[in-house]
């Protein structure tokens, strides 16, 4: 187990071009955060630099998840699927998300990853937009007292780039049954931010990770393609200007210390920090 004062956090980088999201987490996570960045074999990373990837990325059975307080599952391409066992590595993220589950202080999922969390620990599927949400849109913080939202805005911003939500119903009965607690909502996202009963999981189905100009590139290399995109709601892709980075970095850096208290409390101790 870590003793140091920072924070230790293992990432699962599925995401195109991995490389790039080392950026991303320097500027979205508190500064002093150690990363070890992990890969999944089953996975090509045909887009990533495969230099940078061999030498920053470990597989899951080499790295010393004991010594992390917390775990995070990044979104992935696959998000566009319906069905979550289409992805090649699923059996893989899941088996490798359930051992950490007994490891880590918490586990996070960003986007697809916070679907794939919700499925693994509460059996609960996903149910496809009629179009891709794309933006970034004012949340109502819905408990301003929990330990997570505490240091957030009443509203405040938060990007989306998804296909999918939980699927409502199910969602709605993780909900009354304590399991799920959501933490925030819009009129045209739903409810987006949704933590467990017990603190063990936070599924970010927004994209507090993403840095100004993420919602830009997503833009103008759907046109390069042929598509023809709505413009992000809210965002200007000629002018982008970041309007949700103190409460996205506040959210994460709770996160994070709440993980660091459940994983470092005396065996025997509170593991449930919520």
């Amino acid at each position: 187990m870590s003793t140091a004062t920072n924070a230790r956090v293992a990432i699962i980088n599925l995401m195109p071009q991995a490389e790039i999201y080392l950026d991303y987490v320097a500027q979205a996570l508190p500064a002093g955060t150690e990363v070890c960045w992990v890969r999944v074999r089953n996975h090509a990373y045909r887009s990533s630099n495969q230099q940078t990837l061999a030498a920053t990325h470990r597989f899951y059975d080499m790295t010393d998840i004991d010594s992390c307080d917390a775990v995070l599952l990044t979104g992935s391409a696959m998000d566009l699927n319906p069905d979550f066992t289409a992805a090649p590595y699923w059996d893989e993220v899941a088996e490798t998300l359930r051992d950490a589950s007994t490891r880590a202080g918490s586990i996070a999922g960003v986007c697809w990853g916070a679907q794939v969390l919700a499925k693994v620990f509460y059996g609960i599927g996903k149910k496809h937009f009629p179009a891709k949400l794309s933006g970034v849109f004012e949340m109502q913080n819905l408990r301003p007292e929990h330990p997570l939202m505490s240091g957030l805005d009443d509203r405040y911003w938060l990007p989306q780039s998804r296909y999918a939500e939980m699927e409502p119903a199910a969602f709605a009965g993780a909900v009354e049954a304590g399991k799920l607690v959501p933490l925030d909502w819009s009129q045209a996202s739903g409810y987006t931010t949704v933590v467990s009963g017990d603190g063990r999981f936070l599924m970010l189905q927004g994209h507090q990770d993403y840095p100004t100009e993420r919602l830009m590139q997503e833009y103008w290399n759907a046109r390069k393609r042929g598509e023809n995109p709505p413009a992000p709601l809210n965002y200007d892709p000629e002018r982008p200007l970041n309007r949700w980075r103190a409460n996205s970095r506040a959210l994460l850096a709770s996160w994070l210390r709440l993980a660091m208290e459940r994983k470092r409390a005396p065996q025997g101790g509170d593991r449930h920090v919520k």
